[in-house]
């Protein structure tokens, strides 16, 4: 969703010297930025958890995003438990992103800059506007029969609702593991998609209308001015590369189950924490040429 809301916003095409940048601005501009891009479990209910939490880093020198899927029974300590583990995800449920944001931090050692938090009507509402002739993905027929989806199993494409039926699917051998890499993939047609939309002229005319259309659906801490900053950012500085990784690591985590919690992932945390700093100080090269 990230990346969505930044090409979204990044859409009014505003050139950087029509403002100056000061203070969070700059800082935006000139330093890697970590945002907790959350998908929230409701349908506008007051309490509800985070169905997918993903970190994302965005490095304006080198131009990469950094996409980091936590998987959401991942069993951390969170502050103020009274169990003092837990599923990551009833972070969110205990305290909302206040409380997920130290958890992250106290349990990943990094630091959350701005998050972004879109319930499931957003989801639906997002991608019908920014893409509305659909995502085309492989259905089988374990996904139809559960998620009671009316069509064939194979090659579909997909709209608001049945698409996130589709990466919210977890009930087979894979579950959650299946369902982070449907997101992870979802995610990265969305972004060629909109890239597609905005390089051409016609594309460009739309967006204003899909910027006023997507807002109202997207909750965040970035103030417009942010918004303003790393709209001309990523036009100015294409994103040049997009990677993502997983947490737990492959042998990173062993299965357990607890009485308060049921079923959860327990992280060998040095094992996870050594992976998730390499993934993020990881370098990658400019290629400034057309």
């Amino acid at each position: 969703m990230i990346t969505c809301f930044l090409l979204l916003f990044g859409c009014q095409s505003i050139k950087k010297d029509q403002f100056q940048l000061e203070g969070k601005q700059d800082e935006l501009v000139h330093e890697s930025t970590n945002f907790l891009v959350l998908g929230v479990d409701s349908r506008g209910e007051e309490n509800s958890r985070t169905d997918t939490i993903m970190l994302v880093n965005y490095r304006p020198e080198d131009r990469v995003l950094k996409l980091i899927s936590i998987m959401r029974d991942s069993y951390v300590k969170i502050p103020g438990h009274k169990h003092l583990f837990d599923k990551i995800n009833n972070a969110y449920f205990l305290g909302g992103e206040e409380l997920l944001k130290e958890t992250i931090q106290n349990n990943f050692g990094l630091d959350v800059d701005h998050t972004i938090t879109v319930d499931f009507q957003g989801f639906i509402s997002v991608v019908d506007t920014l893409i509305p002739e659909g995502i085309q993905v492989d259905v089988d027929q374990t996904i139809i029969d559960d998620m009671n989806l009316e069509m064939m199993a194979g090659e579909n494409t997909l709209h608001g609702e049945d698409l996130l039926k589709y990466v919210r699917f977890r009930h087979d051998e894979r579950s959650d593991f299946g369902r982070v890499e449907r997101q992870q993939t979802v995610l990265l047609d969305v972004i060629d998609k909109m890239n597609e939309k905005v390089n051409s002229f016609v594309g460009m005319t739309k967006i204003p209308q899909l910027v006023h259309d997507t807002i109202k659906n997207v909750e965040t801490d970035l103030s417009p001015q942010e918004i303003i900053t790393l709209s001309s950012m990523v036009f100015s500085q294409p994103i040049e590369q997009i990677d993502t990784m997983r947490i737990p690591v492959k042998d990173g985590f062993t299965n357990q189950t607890y009485d308060h919690a049921g079923a959860v992932l327990e992280l060998n945390f040095l094992k996870n924490q050594e992976a998730m700093q390499k993934f993020l100080s990881e370098p990658t090269p400019v290629n400034d040429e057309p």
